[in-house]
């Protein structure tokens, strides 16, 4: 099983009664580690439990009552944090396993990709994950404006041959963003969400990762479909269809369809 995730980083002073206790993780986090707290951390023996002493001490708390976070900066330096749920709900978190759903790439734009690296000794580097990140408030513009474009696609695409392949895949697209649209309202604007592709890309060729784009490639499908271009639309659709088709195969021995989910 391959687990993509959207992840939901907020201002640390929006954390209300935590602000205190994340600035202090924070600050001892970077110190103890010479770095952010991300996804791609590894830890290596006793190196968490270590961390996990050493921090207690400093807070002068119980080990039990420690909680962790991914945080990460903004260009003024301000604090973003994930919270770590020690139970199976995390609000923070939403995960798809073995695909991303085309609704998740609707927040962003194709400039904003990025790469995760993973060093590989020597000096050399390469690309381990791609990932997104928008502020909250840029993901639900796009998202809406997303929506405005499918119901002029659906108009337009009344009597066309490909109607009901149109209708179909985007009543599904549009019923996800009305999901995200509910769950980004809990949240502060000034929030990030990110992207991650994570696993999903270990069934990705490295060499084709650089041209991975499905952020544009649905959103220029939504452009044509809403000028009415309905076969152009379908075209690209069944393309990037067919591309999602082939990772979710690559990523399980079960053809079923997997959810996204709240974690």
């Amino acid at each position: 099983m391959a687990i993509s995730v959207l992840m939901i980083y907020e201002p640390i002073d929006s954390t209300r009664d935590k602000q205190n206790y994340w600035k202090s993780y924070v600050s001892f986090y970077e110190k103890y580690w010479d770095g952010p707290a991300t996804p791609q951390s590894s830890w290596f023996g006793q190196e968490y439990e270590n961390f996990r002493k050493s921090l207690s001490e400093q807070l002068g708390i119980d080990k039990k009552e420690i909680q962790d976070c991914f945080f990460m900066k903004d260009e003024e330096e301000n604090c973003y944090v994930t919270p770590i749920a020690a139970s199976q709900t995390n609000v923070n978190i939403f995960s798809s396993a073995n695909f991303i759903p085309f609704e998740w790439f609707l927040m962003y734009e194709g400039n904003q990709k990025k790469y995760f690296y993973t060093h590989t000794g020597f000096g050399a580097i390469q690309h381990d994950a791609i990932y997104y990140n928008a502020r909250i408030e840029q993901a639900i513009r796009n998202l809406k404006d997303s929506l405005e474009l499918i119901e002029k696609s659906l108009k337009k695409s009344d009597g066309v041959s490909t109607n009901s392949v149109l209708k179909h895949t985007f009543s599904k697209i549009s019923e996800g963003i009305e999901v995200l649209l509910g769950w980004l309202s809990g949240f502060d604007l000034r929030s990030f969400i990110l992207l991650n592709y994570g696993e999903i890309c270990a069934h990705i060729e490295p060499e084709s990762m650089k041209n991975e784009d499905s952020v544009s490639e649905i959103k220029q499908a939504l452009m044509m479909s809403a000028e009415g271009n309905a076969e152009y639309a379908h075209r690209s659709l069944k393309i990037l269809i067919s591309k999602w088709e082939e990772i979710k195969m690559a990523a399980t021995s079960n053809a079923t369809k997997t959810p996204s989910t709240v974690q």
